[in-house]
């Protein structure tokens, strides 16, 4: 292992952390294939300041570049990730390594770049994301803070309004298919007073963004919300802080996406952000060529939805550009809330047996 690494390389300066997570975690799964050692993005030159959160150099990128003049370099891309099967990123590395005799060679590096593939084909890597954000400098003292502000009797709905460098709102017809627009401050307002209304008042935002506070105070009128905006460094434990609420509501954006993910919990997604299917059902990647295929994930998913009907259960719902929050996405978020109450390792209670003997 010592001679072999799997390195995830950054565009230009850098990007978000959503966006850099994707070949940061495809290459982990490289690395745990093919025996290398998994090497962190080069995020010294990223403007976003990522090398405090992560612990790595400011000058990484000298080091990454020196790491691929020296050593034999393999590059996977899409190319080979669909020419080697596609699916399971494990999978396809597996007949990638293979085919470049990797486990034969003491010394290489392979690299990885871009977002393709999504965060499905990382799926065996979402427990290494989840506790590289976690280990990050700030976000277990950050996390503190957040849930020392949320009252633990009542549900917590994750607003994710995301402003910053995206893209002014446009008209609901122009989002279908769009990323890295800012969605109308109007939706977040309908939202939340939709949720509020028919969860009687019981209920309370966590509204994590980049805007500031005094951008967001339009949120906050006539609900009970908490901000996260007063806390430094927060890039991961907001992440982390929305994949833990009971109900998250996605703005159209990587960073929401990742959230989601990390998730299990139901998620409300922009519907005019969606491609529309047959049959009323709507995706987010369905507009492109590689979803339109047959075998395709979007198709083999909406395959499985028609044959089950109407009764198929749902983690994610669309709501209307109108904001009204579907009654059944609610009662779910509640549910988990209520759980909390029948946690026996957290002094919950449980239902004993019926009719049980005992042994004498």
């Amino acid at each position: 292992m010592i001679g072999r690494f799997a390195l995830p390389l950054v565009a230009g300066r850098g990007a978000g952390l959503g966006n850099e997570l994707v070949p940061w975690a495809r290459a982990f799964l490289a690395a745990q294939v093919g025996g290398a050692r998994c090497l962190p993005p080069s995020f010294g030159l990223n403007a976003r300041r990522y090398w405090r959160h992560f612990g790595t150099s400011r000058l990484d990128w000298i080091g990454h570049r020196a790491l691929c003049a020296s050593l034999p370099r393999v590059h996977f891309g899409e190319e080979d990730y669909l020419a080697h099967g596609g699916g399971d990123a494990v999978q396809a590395l597996g007949r990638f390594v293979a085919a470049h005799r990797l486990a034969e060679r003491p010394f290489w590096v392979l690299t990885t770049d871009g977002m393709w593939g999504g965060l499905r084909h990382i799926e065996a890597a979402r427990d290494f994301a989840f506790t590289t954000l976690h280990a990050s400098r700030f976000a277990a003292g950050n996390l503190v803070r957040i849930w020392q502000r949320i009252d633990p009797a009542l549900p917590v709905v994750g607003l994710h309004v995301r402003m910053g460098d995206f893209g002014e709102p446009v008209s609901p017809g122009a989002y279908q298919g769009r990323f890295n627009i800012s969605l109308p401050p109007e939706w977040y307002q309908q939202l939340a007073l939709s949720i509020h209304e028919q969860m009687a008042g019981r209920v309370q935002f966590l509204i994590v963004s980049d805007a500031p506070v005094d951008r967001l105070q339009f949120l906050a009128r006539g609900i009970r919300s908490v901000f996260t905006g007063d806390i430094p460094d927060s890039d991961c434990s907001d992440l982390l802080a929305l994949a833990r609420c009971d109900l998250l509501v996605c703005a159209v954006s990587s960073y929401s996406v990742w959230a989601a993910f990390l998730s299990d919990a139901p998620y409300l997604w922009y519907g005019p952000n969606l491609t529309p299917h047959e049959g009323g059902w709507g995706s987010i990647w369905g507009h492109e060529a590689g979803q339109r295929r047959p075998g395709s994930p979007t198709r083999d998913a909406l395959a499985h939805a028609h044959a089950a009907g109407p009764g198929l259960p749902t983690r994610a719902w669309a709501v209307a550009a109108s904001g009204v929050v579907p009654f059944a996405a609610l009662e779910m978020a509640r549910e988990r809330h209520a759980r909390r109450s029948t946690d026996l390792v957290r002094y919950g209670v449980a239902r004993m047996p019926m009719h049980e003997e005992l042994p004498v």
